[in-house]
């Protein structure tokens, strides 16, 4: 009898241990997925943290576009348009020193094969308030890839982005509904990353900018060509990426002071005129 009760009290101990197991291994899994869902909230919330200024400045700049103004103006016809746009930037000064073959062009050496050339899409909004109109455009664009030196004589590429938003537009030829001038006010926000072997670097920046764009419409396509000058209001700094190499130097610019990427945009736009 005595013998039939341990048999019975050992089978239920060892299923008791294997139950036992397996809430544990469950356990474990649930809490390894929490932790993975905790540490992907952590980083949506830090990039929705880093880019609240840029939605706060994008808010702000809209409601000017659309209030902004006196009533008592009139700028005449415009041409509003969804656009494809190819463009090349020059820089105001070298990001790494003058003594290298593959740079960033500049306006002190110009180089026709080594300008940030973007390509991308935008659209001319137009906003009638009252007697007269105010004239916009929303911009997002890709620098394409580029092959450049750095300071250690190691060959990187760069690429990058970029958002353009232009508000309180002027059509200086008002009495025309085929031609435009437009001159207008806005910013570019973006940044360049340079990745090579063992480095993942980005640059952003933020530039208040001046354009003039000249614009033709023939029957639906649009035609224009743009001039933007922008001031970047950010460091010189080249930082590393949240998923770089851990171990890499720090890019060391041509110098730290606040317009290192300031420069000459031009840019023609093919679109549809709607």
């Amino acid at each position: 009898m005595e013998s039939s009760v341990s048999v019975s009290l050992a089978k239920i101990n060892e299923r008791l241990q294997c139950k036992i197991h397996i809430l544990t291994k469950y356990q474990q899994k649930i809490h390894f997925e929490v932790l993975n869902f905790t540490v992907l909230d952590l980083l949506f919330y830090s990039y929705i943290h880093r880019m609240k200024s840029f939605i706060a400045f994008l808010i702000t700049f809209s409601s000017i576009f659309c209030f902004g103004q006196s009533d008592s103006l009139n700028f005449g016809s415009n041409i509003p348009s969804i656009d494809l746009i190819y463009g090349f930037r020059t820089l105001n000064r070298p990001q790494f020193g003058p003594d290298l073959d593959k740079k960033y062009s500049t306006f002190s050496d110009f180089k026709m094969s080594s300008p940030l050339q973007y390509v991308g899409v935008g659209i001319t909004l137009v906003a009638a308030t009252g007697s007269r109109d105010n004239i916009g455009n929303l911009q997002f664009c890709v620098y394409l890839p580029q092959r450049i030196h750095l300071p250690d004589s190691s060959l990187a590429k760069s690429r990058g982005f970029n958002v353009g938003f232009t508000f309180l537009g002027i059509d200086l030829l008002r009495n025309t509904d085929k031609i435009d001038l437009i001159a207008n006010l806005g910013f570019d926000a973006g940044q360049l990353l340079i990745t090579g072997e063992g480095i993942k670097q980005r640059n952003t920046y933020f530039a208040p900018k001046i354009s003039l764009q000249p614009k033709v419409r023939i029957g639906k396509i649009a035609l224009s060509l743009c001039a933007e000058y922008g001031y970047d209001l950010t460091k010189d700094k080249w930082r590393k990426t949240w998923f770089g190499p851990g171990h890499q130097n720090n890019l060391v610019p041509a110098s730290n002071k606040i317009g290192g990427l300031s420069g000459l945009s031009w840019f023609v736009t093919l679109g549809y005129a709607y």
